[in-house]
């Protein structure tokens, strides 16, 4: 019996299409429009990574894992690297139309609907699985207006306890965390920092480092009450990639730079990791990691300049200039201005530039993710190529020269 010709309007993956989003007691069922396993799923309309890379997956590794935060940077890295390695992955996530944007349609990815400041909305999909990796969170590191600051330490401080008691409730027994390197007071190039120091001086003073102190306060209360929860805590560098559809502070600095809108940049220096090797970590620990043990994923420091420089670089712009702190402190507080009046994040702030000046100072050690978890760091360059192509190849920037599209 042939084939059933469809209409020439017929466009797969719309109306006609039977969704791949599913209850949880449909996991089972085909997620490509209703056909049979084995045949090819629908390629993602936007474009999939390059450099893919398993790492070593253990006999142990969790198979069905259920990501938080599934349409950011880090969700979708992760929930790409689970399906890459065969395993099952469930992603939460609040808008379905963004995730079927960002996400591919595979027999081993349900959508769960939901909000992890609901409970009740994520709690039917954790009975079964053999892992939680927590990735989402309210960023507000750089811009932080006060009437975002109860969603912040709602998102990045309660909702975290939350998950852990619907967690054990479900008989889940592990659940990853992700912290952040900026919860770790700065280290020097001959004493790099590790996972042993304690949060920076002033750390109560930006919204969401302080949030993330929190968080890793409140799950070792937590733990000590659940000892059966295993909870490895992840703390990655400032993350660069593909997807960043956003975008994050390093979406945002990718594209000024593409868009030639960032001439300058202050004399400062960060720990910059490619989100990939973060996602790799992430299932690592859920492998292998130890309760509350923290294991950093900062990848490599670079001066800021050297970081633009490899994005300009990869797009085929002229790299910004390097200035003195003072010019771009007041650089930043042109562009807030600017901001505020045309009602949009700003390309920077002096609260973003304060940060970056800090890691002048900050140097920290992925040591113990390198040797525990087996984590390895890709060169930059190839980061900043991998997420140039992506720009282009979603139309986000001109395919044929480093401008908007």
């Amino acid at each position: 019996m042939g084939r059933r010709r469809r209409p020439a309007s017929h466009r797969p993956g719309r109306g006609s299409r039977k969704p791949y989003w599913r209850t949880p007691h449909e996991r089972r069922e085909p997620p490509c429009g209703g056909r049979p396993h084995g045949r090819p799923c629908r390629r993602p309309r936007l474009p999939a990574r390059r450099g893919e890379r398993r790492g070593r997956v253990s006999q142990n590794a969790p198979h069905r894992v259920v990501v938080s935060g599934a349409t950011g940077l880090l969700g979708t890295a992760v929930v790409e690297q689970l399906l890459t390695e065969g395993r099952e992955a469930v992603a939460l996530v609040r808008d379905p139309d963004k995730a079927r944007r960002l996400l591919p349609d595979h027999e081993n990815l349900s959508l769960a609907v939901g909000d992890v400041n609901d409970p009740a909305s994520y709690r039917p999909w954790l009975v079964g699985a053999d892992a939680v990796i927590h990735t989402a969170a309210y960023f507000r590191e750089y811009y932080q207006p006060d009437p975002d600051l109860p969603l912040l330490f709602r998102t990045n401080v309660d909702a975290v306890r939350q998950l852990l008691r619907e967690a054990v409730d479900a008989g889940v027994p592990v659940v990853v965390h992700t912290s952040s390197i900026t919860t770790l007071a700065p280290g020097t190039q001959e004493a790099p920092a590790d996972e042993s120091a304690p949060p920076p001086p002033g750390w109560e003073r930006n919204s969401y480092r302080a949030s993330k102190v929190r968080a890793e306060e409140s799950i070792r209360e937590f733990c000590a009450d659940e000892p059966g929860l295993r909870v490895p805590i992840v703390l990655p560098g400032w993350m660069w990639g593909p997807r960043d559809v956003g975008p994050t502070s390093a979406g945002r600095l990718f594209l000024s730079v593409a868009r030639r809108q960032l001439r300058a940049v202050p004399r400062a220096g960060n720990h910059v990791v490619d989100v990939r090797d973060v996602a790799a970590a992430l299932l690592r620990a859920a492998e292998s990691g130890e309760s509350l043990r923290r294991y950093i994923v900062a990848g490599r420091w670079q001066r800021l300049a050297s970081t633009v420089g490899g994005v300009a670089e990869s797009v085929g712009v002229p790299a910004p200039r390097e200035v003195p702190a003072g010019a771009a402190l007041a650089f930043a507080t042109v562009l807030e201005l600017s901001a505020k009046l045309r009602r949009q994040p700003p390309i920077a702030t002096r609260e973003g530039v304060r940060v970056l000046l800090d890691g002048n100072r900050t140097r920290i050690t992925s040591a113990r993710a390198e040797r525990e978890l087996g984590v390895s760091f890709r060169p930059l360059a190839q980061t900043f190529a991998d997420e140039a192509a992506w720009y282009r190849a979603a139309g986000i920037l001109d395919s044929t020269r480093g401008a908007a599209a």
